[in-house]
């Protein structure tokens, strides 16, 4: 019983449901944070800006993770950046942001041994 304040549980039906897409990591503008061809990230669907957090989100060429901030312009501005100090940050309007964004990242996923992960790797 005292492990569960220390450890709380998780139901796996929140995990293990339809609601939740897993998206592979690719190349290195999230790291360290979450290394390319090695992570996955837990996206949950969402519609529009939901505070700060990593964002999935269709850039036009394909999807890829950024981390969203408020710009705190007094008109809703978001900054979208990456984890990698190499890649440069960006402004859009929170309106550019609703339009684009698929989901947020409520997990990382850290394989141990890929191993065992079948055709998820692949």
């Amino acid at each position: 019983m005292a492990h569960q304040l220390i450890y709380p549980s998780m139901h796996t039906e929140n995990v293990l449901s339809g609601r939740f897409r897993v998206h592979a990591v690719i190349g290195d503008s999230m790291e360290p944070a979450l290394r390319g061809g090695r992570d996955y990230a837990l996206v949950s669907p969402v519609t529009s800006y939901s505070g700060e957090g990593i964002y999935l989100i269709e850039t036009g060429v394909g999807v890829d993770l950024f981390r969203v901030t408020s710009t705190f312009d007094g008109a809703g501005g978001l900054c979208l950046s990456k984890e990698n100090q190499r890649y440069r940050s960006q402004s859009i309007s929170r309106e550019q942001f609703n339009e684009t964004v698929l989901g947020i990242v409520v997990a990382d996923i850290k394989p141990r041994d890929e191993r065992f992960l079948g055709e998820m790797v692949q």
